[in-house]
């Protein structure tokens, strides 16, 4: 079923390598840009690359932020918005991600997705949107995987549609693991769109074959996903 689609190309893609010895700085430095909900956070991640990649990525999310907004990074507070829980200050943990100045929402939709050693960011000045009639706002989703994740027997059965499965099982067996891969990415971006995620509903009931709200991404500020292993898709959707 072909959905409306809104265009995606005013979304700022950012995709960054997160291992030491890039060209992000020291992670300490990085983590004393952050504010003390996104700190608290970090120390509460016990392994090394996991706190390293998530400090990595609010420094570059917060960074993209300024950048688009003409703002201090500083002056960023981190406010994340859940749909059961609405919008909190100071609790970074989950729903859709986003930050206030001056005690205000900025105007901006974020999504960060971080998968094989990158985080992957995008960001979309609201005030330059227009969603479809009846739409309250626009939501932006981003999603980066690796190709190893989806290789598991059975993945198929609880991921993916009947549609979906049949169109995988059209292509030759080495293109597979790519497609349905895609086709993973391409349902992640489209729930962090809706900031629900699949709380509500099954992901095997989620068609993204055709949704013109979704655009697969080959690849970002010169970086051929494919040749990394990664898949990713973008989507913007009306809320």
């Amino acid at each position: 079923m072909n959905r409306p689609q809104i265009p995606t190309n005013s979304v700022a893609l950012r995709l960054l390598r997160t291992a030491e010895g890039t060209a992000l700085p020291p992670v300490a430095e990085m983590r004393s840009v952050l504010d003390e909900a996104e700190r608290a956070r970090a120390a509460r991640m016990q392994d090394t690359g996991t706190r390293s990649s998530f400090v990595a990525g609010r420094y570059a999310q917060r960074l993209l932020a300024a950048e688009l907004l003409d703002v201090r990074v500083s002056d960023l507070a981190s406010c994340f918005t859940c749909l059961s829980c609405g919008s909190e200050q100071g609790l970074p943990d989950h729903g859709r991600p986003g930050y206030s100045l001056n005690g205000e929402p900025v105007p901006l939709a974020l999504s960060l997705s971080r998968a094989g050693g990158f985080v992957l960011l995008a960001a979309l000045d609201t005030r330059g949107a227009d969603p479809v009639p009846g739409a309250c706002g626009v939501g932006v989703g981003v999603d980066l995987e690796s190709m190893t994740g989806t290789a598991f027997d059975g993945f198929d059965d609880v991921a993916l549609t009947r549609a979906e499965r049949d169109d995988v099982g059209r292509l030759p067996e080495v293109q597979r693991a790519a497609a349905r891969t895609r086709l993973w990415a391409r349902k992640e971006a489209l729930l962090k769109a809706f900031g629900t995620g699949f709380a509500d509903r099954d992901p095997s009931q989620v068609d993204v074959l055709r949704d013109g709200r979704i655009q697969d991404l080959q690849g970002v500020d010169g970086i051929a996903l494919e040749q990394e292993g990664l898949v990713a898709a973008l989507a913007v959707a009306p809320l």
